[in-house]
């Protein structure tokens, strides 16, 4: 196993990796659960970190990660509405949960 990302951030880490095994990337998850322990032990213990299981996959997981980038997390944190459909979303949604659409990029 080689370890290919890690963030804070639990929802990014595992959109990753629901990425990467789309892709028939097979990946683990390590430190899901150790945020609980922050605090008590050091941040290098209970960062979620994401790991790929074959070494030949590596390349193609690091590149499909720089590919996606890190997402704007000022733009993330404000609600948006559907062009498409018109429906209010919340925040944290990057396609509206009614039609699908996607989140306009000046949204």
């Amino acid at each position: 196993m080689i370890k290919v990302f890690e963030d804070f951030d639990i929802a990014l880490v595992g959109h990753y990796q629901s990425v990467l095994e789309s892709q028939d990337i097979p990946t683990f998850m390590k430190n899901q659960f150790g945020t609980s322990g922050a605090g008590e032990l050091p941040f290098v213990e209970v960062i979620p970190q994401l790991w790929v299981l074959n070494e030949s996959d590596v390349d193609r997981a690091r590149a499909l990660i720089n590919e996606l980038g890190q997402p704007d997390k000022g733009k993330l944190s404000q609600a948006w509405t559907c062009a498409e459909c018109g429906t209010p979303q919340e925040a944290a949604f990057t396609h509206c949960w009614k039609c699908s659409a996607a989140r306009p990029e000046d949204a």
